[in-house]
């Protein structure tokens, strides 16, 4: 999975683009993915990442991941909540 994040605060601001990728994988009968993402082409602070994504109910997921960002040399644990279609 792909996906390309524009967003703009107002009309003084500049456009920001953010790009990610995740690719999913069954490692041992379990599903889990690889994370990436990088904020417009600055590939000096990447973020890479691993997770695993649980369904709740019927569409309903959380996620969560650690991810080590690169440039600030730091791990975290993220949570994501979504809709599956």
């Amino acid at each position: 999975m792909v996906g390309l994040s524009l967003a703009q605060a107002d009309s003084s601001e500049d456009l920001s683009m953010d790009l990610h990728a995740r690719y999913f994988m069954n490692a041992g009968g379990q599903d889990f993915f690889l994370y990436g993402a990088m904020s417009g082409t600055d590939t000096d602070n990447l973020a890479l990442g691993l997770g695993k994504m649980f369904t709740i109910h019927k569409g309903v997921f959380v996620e969560p991941k650690v991810v080590y960002h690169t440039g600030e040399k730091t791990t975290n644990m993220m949570l994501g909540f979504g809709l599956k279609f």
